[in-house]
């Protein structure tokens, strides 16, 4: 008798599929944790060796924190890039997702976006945060204007791509059933874009962040970034360390906490066809 027809087998196969997915689920946060140990080890280590003002210990940095957080600074400093980039990223999906598909559809839409599209991709940040200064003054408009145009090539790239890569007997067969392109964009247009989405979603996310501090930092808006320049400007290193890891946890924060689930959300009918 087969394997495949011996009930015994096959539950003690599917125990053990369990058993290794259980393991696999809590091997993976304890390397995490295991790498932040090993970080934090070799800082401290390295904070002994070096004077403070290149390399403050981690005890000093953590002081810094509570300094802010006391004083109210990093609550209103942090909610200020939060709200610029949280604006700028909803603007580049809500902008990229229907322009981008329209320009993977269509080579008219394609031939008009193209100059603009280079010129979007290969400008320098700086050159936007200068023409944002000139036209919006120093505020957050400008932040806002300047991380929207430097993250939305990156998400319109990748939705234009996933456009293009949509399997063309799909449309055909249901344009030969009459269906309507609504139906169209909704059944096969928009599911084969969710992982080109997703993938520049992530990308734009990561550059969103990179530009709204770099824009806050030479215009002088309020937020993370401005709070990083005057720390230089003081000599502070172990604020300037204070804010950098604020970024990476709040970083943390909306990968694990919005990025992914809405990820598994968008993913579950592969996962269910599977």
């Amino acid at each position: 008798m087969s394997d495949a027809a011996n009930p015994s087998t096959a539950a003690i196969a599917a125990v053990t599929a369990r058993g290794r997915s259980s393991r696999a689920r809590w091997l993976r946060p304890t390397r995490v944790v295991g790498s932040v140990v090993v970080i934090y080890i070799i800082w401290s280590l390295a904070a002994t060796r070096l004077p403070a003002y290149l390399l403050p210990a981690p005890a000093a940095v953590w002081d810094s924190f509570l300094d802010a957080f006391s004083r109210g600074v990093w609550t209103a400093e942090v909610l200020a890039t939060l709200q610029q980039m949280v604006i700028s990223f909803g603007a580049v999906l809500v902008i990229g997702l229907p322009l981008g598909i329209l320009i993977g559809r269509s080579r008219i839409a394609e031939d008009l976006t193209r100059i603009p599209l280079i010129f979007l991709q290969t400008v320098p940040t700086i050159v936007l945060i200068a023409l944002a200064l000139i036209v919006l003054g120093a505020n957050e408009s400008s932040v806002i204007a300047v991380t929207i145009a430097g993250s939305i090539t990156y998400f319109l790239l990748n939705v234009i791509q996933g456009t293009r890569a949509i399997d063309q007997d799909l449309v055909d067969m249901a344009r030969a059933y009459q269906s309507r392109e609504s139906v169209i964009m909704r059944s096969i247009v928009l599911p084969s874009v969710v992982p080109y989405f997703l993938a520049g979603a992530r990308v734009a996310l990561g550059v969103s962040w990179q530009i709204t501090l770099f824009a806050e930092y030479l215009t002088g808006a309020p937020g993370i970034g401005f709070q990083v320049s005057t720390a230089i400007k003081l000599l502070d290193t172990k604020a300037v360390f204070m804010w950098g890891l604020s970024v990476v946890v709040l970083t943390v924060i909306f990968e694990y906490g919005i990025f992914r689930p809405v990820e598994r959300y968008l993913t579950r009918h592969r996962k269910e066809a599977s």
